[in-house]
């Protein structure tokens, strides 16, 4: 599995679970520990809103005022959102341009 397919992954399984420990999710996807720490600070550098509890009923969960959006897009839909704002950004530059010309 892909570092970003993992993330992604993660993103929801954390959404869905809400409270977690990091042995758990490092035998839910495969990989170590440490793996998972490191994903960990990606997804909050990223913005997912988690917070670690110390002590024998610690762990990780994410911030209950925040509701994480459930949303996950196909390869295919990327590249076509990805292309479709690049367009965009083109096309503005297009009218843009034709206006200085223009005037």
């Amino acid at each position: 599995m892909s570092k970003a397919i993992r993330l992604n992954e993660l993103r929801l399984y954390i959404n869905r679970v809400k409270k977690f420990k990091v042995d758990d999710l490092a035998n839910e996807f495969n990989v170590s520990r440490r793996t998972i720490l490191r994903d960990l600070e990606e997804l909050s550098i990223l913005g997912v809103p988690l917070i670690s509890e110390v002590g024998p009923n610690g762990g990780y969960q994410v911030l209950e005022e925040k509701n994480l959006l459930a949303v996950s897009f196909t390869k295919e839909e990327t590249f076509s959102i990805f292309f479709a704002l690049l367009s965009l950004k083109h096309f503005l530059a297009y009218l843009l341009n034709q206006n200085i010309i223009q005037s």
